[in-house]
């Protein structure tokens, strides 16, 4: 029931996805505070901003609708920083996920840019 409404309103979709995003890289945030780790608060602030985002998706994206293929490349490249820390924890599997996540995260970025950009061309 929650997968059909999401679905059916592309830009609840769009906005729900950003609020993932925000939270996940803000478990990581705390997570990399709990540990000591100086990085915290490059994801901190990247979680904030995804946060913001996913309040202001309409308006901005109204304006700029490329914007979803940047931020997807600011979640690819925390991906990136997320698998190469566990790698170099010496974990294996978490981090080739991650690895898997962040290619995925560019494929999708070019393609909602893409996208955007030829919607923008037309209006």
């Amino acid at each position: 029931m929650f997968a059909k409404r999401l679905t059916k309103n592309r830009e609840k979709l769009k906005r729900f996805v950003h609020i993932i995003a925000g939270l996940t890289i803000l478990l990581h945030s705390y997570e990399y505070y709990e540990n000591a780790d100086p990085t915290y608060i490059f994801f901190l602030f990247a979680g904030l901003l995804f946060l913001t985002i996913a309040v202001l998706h309409p308006i901005i994206e109204r304006k700029a609708p490329w914007i979803d293929g940047v931020f997807f490349i600011i979640e690819a490249i925390l991906s990136l920083t997320v698998a190469f820390t566990f790698f170099h924890e010496g974990k294996k599997a978490i981090p080739t996920i991650y690895l898997l996540v962040g290619i995925f995260q560019f494929y999708v970025a070019f393609r909602f840019s893409k996208k955007g950009i030829q919607q923008h061309k037309k209006k």
